[in-house]
C-alpha cells in the first residue's frame, strides 16, 4: 500500500513539473514573437528614406551643373536664383535675433559681438564712391552707371551678406549684397574684387569691395550701381544723394 503510494506521488509530481516547464516555454517564444517597439521620436525607415533623397538631390545638383545642355542650364538658373534670390540671409537673422537673441551660431560671431555695435548701423544707404552720374536710372531702367576717379574704390551702401561675387554677362565683375530689410545693392562693372570679398560673408557699411573700370582715355573710372527692392529695380538716385 505504502508502494502504490509513493507511485502514484511521483506520477503527479512529473506532471506539476512539465506542465509549468511548457508554460515557461510558451512565455518565452511569445516575448520573442512580439516585435520590437521603436521610440516614439524615431523613425528608422523615415530617416533612411530622408538621406536617400537628399543624397538623390545633390546628385541631381552635381549633374546640373557637370553638363551645360539646354535643360540643364535652365535647371541651374532655379537654383542659382533659389539660393541667391527666394533666402533671405539678413532678413532671418534679424528675425532670428529678435524671437531668441544672440548670437546666432550660424552667422559670423565676429559680427554679432556687440548689440550696440549693431545698432549703429545705419539703413540709410552711402554713396559706394564719389562720383557723378554718368548713365541715368530712366536709360535702362535698372541701376545707374557713376564716373569717377580712374583710381577709386568702390564700398559698400550698407551692411548686408555678399550673395553673388563674381562675373555677369552684363555688368562684368559684379558684387551683390543682401540687407536686412530685403532689398539688394548691386555693384557692377568693376576692375576687380578684393580678395577679401567671400560669398555669404557679412560686411558692413564702408568695406571695400574692388576698385572701379577705368575709361578708356585713363583719365577717370565708372561703375554700376543698383538698388532692388521686392524683385523690381529702383532709381538709387532717389535713395542717395550722388552729385
Amino acid at each position: 500500500m505504502k508502494n502504490r503510494a509513493d507511485e502514484i506521488r511521483k506520477k503527479y509530481g512529473n506532471i506539476s513539473k512539465n506542465g509549468s516547464s511548457k508554460e515557461s516555454n510558451s512565455s518565452v517564444t511569445s516575448s520573442r514573437d512580439e516585435p520590437e517597439k521603436s521610440h516614439p521620436l524615431f523613425n528608422r525607415h523615415a530617416m533612411l528614406m530622408q538621406i536617400m533623397f537628399s543624397i538623390i538631390l545633390f546628385l541631381i545638383v552635381g549633374i546640373a551643373f557637370k553638363n551645360n545642355n539646354d535643360h540643364t542650364v535652365q535647371a541651374q538658373k532655379f537654383i542659382k536664383h533659389v539660393y541667391q534670390d527666394e533666402f533671405q540671409f539678413a532678413a532671418a537673422k534679424d528675425w532670428y535675433e529678435d524671437k531668441f537673441g544672440k548670437p546666432l551660431a550660424l552667422f559670423p560671431k565676429d559680427k554679432l559681438q556687440s548689440e550696440k555695435k549693431t545698432e549703429e548701423v545705419s539703413e540709410v544707404f552711402a554713396v559706394p564712391a564719389n562720383g557723378k552720374v554718368y548713365e541715368t536710372f530712366s536709360t535702362n531702367g535698372k541701376g545707374i552707371v557713376i564716373e569717377t576717379g580712374k583710381e577709386e574704390d568702390v564700398e559698400t551702401a550698407k551692411s548686408g551678406y555678399i550673395v553673388y561675387a563674381g562675373k555677369k554677362e552684363d555688368h562684368g565683375y559684379t558684387v551683390i549684397i543682401q540687407h536686412s530689410d530685403e532689398q539688394e545693392s548691386w555693384y557692377g562693372d568693376l576692375k576687380e574684387i578684393d580678395k577679401s570679398i567671400k560669398l555669404y560673408n557679412y560686411v558692413e557699411s564702408g568695406t571695400r569691395l574692388g576698385k572701379v573700370t577705368q575709361s578708356k582715355d585713363g583719365k577717370s573710372g565708372k561703375f554700376y550701381f543698383a538698388i532692388k527692392k521686392d524683385k523690381s529695380f529702383i532709381d538709387p538716385s532717389k535713395v542717395i544723394d550722388i552729385d
